[in-house]
């Protein structure tokens, strides 16, 4: 969010709105991957908030949500700002506006 702040503060609005796009995405990504985690979880231990959001019992998670492992790690990927996903693009075209300004 701080990139955000400094292409406001250099008047980049485009890449400003750009950035905030590409980060609210891939954190939607992020939460709808802890829901499914979570539910997942829920099959396996019962229905209890204590158990199927323990960390202490989600070994194995592969096995069991493989495609969930997937996204969850394309979206902190992007959010890392890793080259061919969408916060490295927004994140370099901020850095880019900084070098011109």
């Amino acid at each position: 969010l701080g990139y955000m702040m400094l292409a406001l503060g250099m008047g980049s609005y485009r890449a400003a709105l750009f950035h905030l796009i590409t980060h609210a995405y891939s954190k939607a990504l992020l939460f709808l991957g802890s829901g499914s985690i979570i539910h997942s979880m829920e099959t396996l231990v019962g229905y209890s908030p204590d158990k199927s959001q323990n960390m202490v019992l989600m070994g194995g998670l592969t096995k069991h949500v493989p495609i969930t492992k997937t996204a969850f790690l394309i979206g902190t990927l992007s959010l890392c700002g890793i080259p061919p996903l969408a916060c490295f693009w927004s994140k370099d075209e901020i850095l880019n506006d900084s070098w011109a300004y």
